[in-house]
């Protein structure tokens, strides 16, 4: 139960993950809204609907829906006076075509023009650094199907073909071009502003990256007590690491570190990732490897994982010892490896699967410039480990 609230959090955005996957707070007044089509189209049989055929209906539908959204969206406030005006000259026209449609007219040049309108300014917003989320993606993926439907040639039209075709391709690129647009948005509006992602945690305002859940954390700091237990774990791992420093020493104790190679090698070990042992220095549950350019391997750290997805760990220094997690990575079993994150239309790279993983917290013994609670290794420290080589 706890796991599957955990992946409802994400979901919600609450829990600190990338919005790209989850339903921003920003947006549910539209999402509220769309309730009201529903009820519209209740009361339209009531009084008797007009003769259409499904595919314009499903139009007509696609259309209100998008009016709406946009509608609800205009009465947040969370957005700009300019941006919400917008909003309402988008939900009036999209609501004008559909009555056109529900009239038995076609949705014409004007109907073109407000959609790919509606999904170029989506592209313009994304790239202009605001974070995008589900509702964004999935109200541009119904306009990008409404104007398909608009854009489909009439029997008797001359050049069908060669209509069809060229209406084909300018969907597939619109497709194309929302996606990239989002994957591209929700990068940049991760680093948005510096210092938004400090390290190990988001602080309030911050974004986080796609396929990264770091928690929203107070900016303060840590109290004497809090510095002394980070100090303390850090020397501990440190000692308990220093029989790891050999390879062979690692396998002997479970660690997976054949094939090991790059800057960034996490030897995990089995036994202890179902041993119920939480943060204990003796038994991490991974081990990080950078290989030297003279092929020796150098311990760079370790990786302390929960046991269960939606478990927190213990902050026992406060904000220096944040854990995060992982959401929407990409797995690839054959052969096993990480293969990118899931994208914003929710596909992963042919032959590998979607996963999330537990939170975890680094402790790198190494000189890190990051800090030795860091989520990543810094490349300065790896560099400055090259050149003692």
């Amino acid at each position: 139960m706890n796991t599957l609230l955990a992946h409802l959090d994400q979901v919600a955005g609450v829990a600190g993950g990338s919005p790209l996957y989850q339903i921003g707070m920003e947006h549910l007044a539209g999402v509220i809204a769309l309730a009201f089509v529903p009820i519209g189209a209740w009361v339209l049989r009531r009084r008797g609907a007009p003769r259409l055929a499904p595919i314009d209906w499903l139009l007509v539908g696609l259309l209100a829906g998008s009016a709406a959204l946009h509608a609800g969206l205009a009465i947040d406030n969370e957005h700009g006076v300019g941006v919400r005006v917008l909003f309402v000259v988008d939900a009036v026209f999209l609501a004008v075509i559909a009555r056109r449609v529900m009239r038995g007219s076609p949705a014409g040049r004007l109907g073109v023009a407000v959609l790919v309108g509606s999904i170029v300014a989506y592209w313009v917003s994304a790239l202009s650094g605001e974070a995008p989320d589900q509702v964004g993606l999935a109200t541009k993926l119904a306009e990008i199907l409404a104007l398909a439907i608009v854009l489909r040639p009439a029997p008797s039209r001359r050049w069908r073909r060669t209509l069809s075709f060229a209406g084909s391709v300018a969907i597939g690129l619109l497709v194309v071009g929302t996606a990239a647009t989002s994957w591209i948005g929700a990068f940049r509006a991760s680093a948005a502003e510096p210092g938004a992602v400090a390290g190990h945690h988001v602080r309030a305002g911050g974004v986080p990256p796609p396929g990264s859940i770091f928690p929203v954390v107070a900016d303060r700091d840590p109290t004497p007590a809090e510095r002394a237990a980070a100090a303390d774990l850090v020397s501990a791992t440190r000692i308990a690491l220093a029989p790891y420093a050999d390879p062979v020493a690692a396998a002997a104790d479970g660690y997976r570190v054949n094939g090991l190679a790059g800057i960034d090698f996490h030897a995990s070990n089995p036994k202890y990732e179902n041993d119920d042992r939480v943060l204990d220095p003796a038994h991490p549950e991974t081990l990080v490897y950078a290989v030297a350019p003279d092929g020796r391997p150098v311990l760079m750290g370790a990786m302390f994982l929960m046991p269960k997805i939606g478990r927190p760990g213990p902050t026992i220094g406060g904000p220096l010892t944040v854990w995060h997690a992982h959401q929407h990575i990409c797995f690839s079993t054959t052969p096993p490896g990480l293969t990118g994150v899931l994208s914003p239309l929710g596909a992963c790279p042919i032959g590998s699967i979607d996963i999330s993983v537990p939170p975890m917290l680094h402790v790198w013994i190494v000189d890190n410039p990051g800090g030795p609670f860091a989520v990543d290794i810094d490349p300065r420290a790896v560099a400055a480990m090259q050149a003692r080589a």
